[in-house]
């Protein structure tokens, strides 16, 4: 009996320690942390308008080619005529426009 204590001690202060560490790396690293939500929305927006409108590839090609299943896609949107792609994922809204032959598409700056 005595031995199942001392292990269900050690076992507490091992998954203690653990949690720690982790509190700690989150606190380390949460600018970077608290950014992913944006990332899959604003990756998806510029993959999609450099697809249609530098490559010039149509609409289900691009949307196949870009088709991922870590993150879910909420909805995406197409400006043809504003040569522009608008892609939610996470609770996050990003968009991408075309700029020019030379520069491609660009991701808008967030709340554009």
């Amino acid at each position: 009996m005595k031995r199942a204590k001392k292990a269900l001690k050690a076992a507490g202060i091992g998954l203690g320690v653990i949690l720690v560490l982790v509190g700690v790396f989150v606190a380390w690293n949460w600018q970077a942390l608290s950014a992913f939500p944006t990332l899959p929305a604003g990756y998806e927006a510029k993959e999609l308008c450099s697809c249609l409108f530098v490559e010039g590839r149509p609409q289900p090609e691009c949307e196949a080619f870009i088709r991922q299943d870590v993150v879910p896609i909420d909805g995406r949107s197409f400006d043809m005529e504003g040569k522009s792609v608008t892609v939610t994922a996470l609770g996050n809204t990003r968009r991408a426009h075309y700029v020019s032959e030379r520069f491609g598409c660009v991701i808008d700056a967030a709340g554009e």
